[in-house]
C-alpha cells in the first residue's frame, strides 16, 4: 500500500491499528514512518498541531467564565494572556467569546417581550395543535400519539418566533410544554363535543 499521501495522524493511526491487531506493521508503513523522521518525530508533530487548538479552547473557557462573573470586557481582556497566540488573535478570540456570552445571557433573560411573546405564541400553538389533534381523530378515528411530539415541535417553533428566545430560556421551555399539553386536551375536548 502507498502511504505517501497519508498525514502524520493517519500514519500513526494505521501503525497503532496494525500493531493492535496483528502485532506488527506493514513494512511499507514502517518505511514511510522512518522516511518522515520516525515515530517520535511524528508524535511530536501531532502534539504541535494540537497546541494551538488546545490554547484557543483554554482561552475561550477562561474568557467565558470571567465574563459571565464580571460582565467587564476590559477586565477579561486584561486577565487573559497567551504565549502561543499573538495579541491580535487573543483579542479576537476574547471578543468573540464576549459576544457569544452576551447573546447567551440575553437569551436567558426573561423580559416583557419574552413574556408577551410566549403567551401569544402559546395561544396560537394551542389553537393550531388542538386543530391538528381534533382533525386527526375525526378523519382517522384513531389517536396517534406521535402527533404529540409534532404538536410539541410546532408549539416550540411558534413560541420561539413570537418570543425571540430559544429553548435555553426557562419561560420558553415551560410555555412550550404547557401549550402542547393544553393543545392535546383542547383537541380531545373538541372531539368530545363534535363527535356526539
Amino acid at each position: 500500500m502507498n502511504y505517501k499521501k497519508f498525514t502524520y495522524r493517519e500514519l500513526i493511526e494505521s501503525y497503532t491499528t496494525a500493531i493492535d491487531y496483528s502485532g506488527k506493521a506493514d513494512k511499507d508503513l514502517v518505511a514511510e514512518i522512518e522516511s518522515r523522521g520516525g515515530l517520535d518525530f511524528i508524535n511530536n508533530k501531532i502534539a504541535e498541531e494540537n497546541i494551538i487548538p488546545d490554547e484557543i479552547r483554554r482561552i475561550q473557557k477562561t474568557a467565558f467564565s470571567l465574563y459571565e462573573k464580571s460582565k467587564n470586557k476590559t477586565f477579561v481582556n486584561e486577565s487573559i494572556h497567551s504565549e502561543i497566540l499573538s495579541k491580535e488573535q487573543l483579542e479576537q478570540i476574547v471578543n468573540n467569546v464576549i459576544i457569544d456570552c452576551e447573546a447567551q445571557l440575553k437569551n436567558k433573560k426573561i423580559d416583557t417581550r419574552t413574556i408577551i411573546g410566549s403567551l401569544v405564541g402559546a395561544i396560537f400553538s394551542i389553537l393550531i395543535g388542538a386543530w391538528i389533534w381534533f382533525y386527526t381523530i375525526i378523519y382517522t378515528g384513531k389517536i396517534y400519539y406521535i402527533l404529540s411530539i409534532i404538536i410539541l415541535l410546532i408549539s416550540y417553533i411558534i413560541i420561539r418566533i413570537a418570543s425571540g428566545k430559544n429553548y435555553k430560556n426557562v419561560l420558553v421551555t415551560i410555555t412550550t410544554f404547557f401549550s402542547a399539553f393544553f393543545a392535546i386536551i383542547l383537541g380531545l375536548w373538541f372531539y368530545s363535543i363534535f363527535s356526539s
